[in-house]
C-alpha cells in the first residue's frame, strides 16, 4: 500500500505544471472571470481615451497660444505704424498746419504762401499759418523745413532760389546746411520764366538780329541783373553760354535798378521777371523779344520762346511745397492731394498771376526733374564764372 502511495506521488511531482490545468471552473466563477476581464478591457479603452483627449487638449491649447500670439503681434505692428505715421491714428489733419516762407514778408512769395494758406484751409477744414524765416538766400527757412517733425504740420514754399543757394555753396567748397535729399517736393504752384529784354529803341527787332551781334563781338555788349549770380543773373548766363559768346556783366542791387539801366540805354540787354517787364513793355520803355521758357505766356501770346527764336536756353523757375524727406508715403499722398488742389483754385491761380507768375500744377515727378536739370546746370554755370573769377585776379 505504501509502495503505491509513493508511485502516485512520484508520478504527480514529474507531471510538468503546463500540463495541469486542474478541475473545471464552476458557472459561478466563470461568469465572474468573464466580468473581470470585461471590465479590464473597458477601463483599459477608458485610459487609451483619457491620453488620446490629453493630447487633443495639449493641440488646442497650442492652437490657441498661436493665434494669441499672431494677434499680438498684429496689434504690435499697427501700433508702431500709427507711431510712424500719425494719419493711420488720427485723420489729417487734426490740428493746425504751418506753411515756412524763407523770404522776407511782402514778396513774391510770400504773397504767394499766404494765398494758398488760405484756400488750404477752406480745403482741409484747419488753420493754415504762414511763418516767414527769411535768411542766407533761403537755406534758414528750408533747413527749418527738414528738420520739423516728418508729421504733415510743417510745409515748405520751395523754389529755384534754394537749388541756386545750395549750388553756390557747393562751388565754393562750403558744405550747405541741407541739401536736396532733406526734402520732398509734393507739389508745384507756378512758374516764373525770365524775359529778354532791350531797350525800346534798340536796333534789334528780334533774337536772330541780336544774337548774330554778340557772337560777332564778343565782350562788347553789356547786360545787367539785379544782383551777381542772382535769380536774374543766372539766366542770361544761360543764354550766353547756349549762343557760345560772353557779354559785360553789369550787376545791380535789385530787379529796379537793372530795369532802370534798360530804359535808360545804358545797357543792351537784360533777362527779368514778366510781373516787372510786361507793364514797362506795354508802356514802350522796352522790347520784349523772348520768353524764356517751354511755352508762350498767356498775358503775351505774340512774343516768342527762346527756342522759336533759334536758341535752345530754357530757364524756368518754379515755386511749390516740400516737406521733410522722411513723411511716410501715405501722409505725402494726402498732403499731394491737397497741394493739387489748392494749386487749381481758380482765385489762387489769379493772385499768383497778378504777381507776374504763370499758375502751372506741377506734380511731385516734373519737380524733381526740374531739381535735378536746374541743379545741373546752375552748378556748370557758377564752377565756369568763378573759374573766370579766379582767373583775372
Amino acid at each position: 500500500m505504501k509502495r503505491r502511495i509513493k508511485t502516485f506521488e512520484k508520478r504527480i511531482t514529474e507531471t510538468r505544471i503546463g500540463d495541469f490545468s486542474g478541475p473545471p471552473a464552476p458557472a459561478a466563477e466563470r461568469r465572474q472571470r468573464r466580468l473581470f476581464e470585461r471590465e479590464a478591457r473597458v477601463s483599459s479603452l477608458q485610459r487609451s481615451e483619457e491620453a488620446q483627449g490629453r493630447k487633443m487638449s495639449s493641440a488646442w491649447r497650442d492652437r490657441d497660444f498661436q493665434r494669441s500670439l499672431i494677434g499680438l503681434v498684429c496689434i504690435s505692428f499697427i501700433s508702431v505704424l500709427a507711431l510712424v505715421n500719425p494719419s493711420l491714428a488720427a485723420e489729417y489733419p487734426a490740428k493746425t498746419i504751418t506753411i515756412i516762407n524763407p523770404n522776407a514778408p511782402g514778396g513774391g512769395h510770400d504773397v504767394a504762401a499766404r494765398a494758398f494758406a488760405t484756400v488750404a484751409e477752406k480745403v482741409l477744414g484747419q488753420p493754415v499759418v504762414v511763418v516767414n524765416k527769411a535768411g542766407a538766400s533761403t537755406m534758414i527757412g528750408m533747413t527749418a523745413v527738414a528738420q520739423s517733425p516728418p508729421d504733415g504740420y510743417t510745409l515748405g514754399m520751395d523754389s529755384t532760389t534754394t537749388t541756386n543757394a545750395l549750388a553756390w555753396e557747393i562751388a565754393n567748397g562750403r558744405k550747405p546746411p541741407l541739401t536736396r535729399d532733406d526734402l520732398l517736393p509734393v507739389g508745384g504752384l507756378s512758374v516764373n520764366v525770365p524775359l529778354v529784354i532791350i531797350p525800346y529803341n534798340s536796333p534789334w527787332k528780334t533774337m536772330t538780329d541780336m544774337v548774330k551781334d554778340l557772337k560777332a563781338k564778343p565782350n562788347h555788349y553789356a547786360f545787367c541783373s539785379g544782383g551777381l549770380y542772382g535769380g536774374t543773373h543766372l539766366p542770361a548766363e544761360v543764354l550766353l553760354q547756349a549762343i557760345g559768346t560772353k557779354a559785360r556783366h553789369v550787376p545791380h542791387k535789385g530787379g529796379g535798378p537793372c530795369l532802370a539801366a534798360v530804359v535808360g540805354e545804358h545797357v543792351h540787354f537784360a533777362t527779368q521777371w514778366a510781373g516787372t517787364s510786361i507793364p514797362l513793355a506795354q508802356g514802350k520803355k522796352v522790347r520784349i523779344l523772348a520768353v524764356q521758357g517751354d511755352e508762350r505766356m498767356k498775358s503775351i501770346p505774340d512774343v516768342p520762346t527762346i527756342k522759336e527764336g533759334g536758341v535752345d536756353a530754357e530757364w524756368i523757375q518754379w515755386l511749390g511745397m516740400s516737406v521733410p524727406r522722411k513723411t511716410s508715403a501715405p501722409l505725402a499722398v494726402q498732403i499731394k492731394a491737397m497741394v493739387k488742389k489748392v494749386a487749381q483754385d481758380p482765385a489762387f491761380n489769379k493772385i499768383l498771376e497778378s504777381q507776374g507768375a504763370e499758375a502751372r500744377y506741377l506734380s511731385s515727378e516734373e519737380v524733381d526733374k526740374f531739381i535735378k536739370e536746374e541743379s545741373e546746370v546752375v552748378a556748370k554755370i557758377y564752377r565756369s564764372l568763378l573759374a573766370e573769377e579766379k582767373s583775372k585776379k
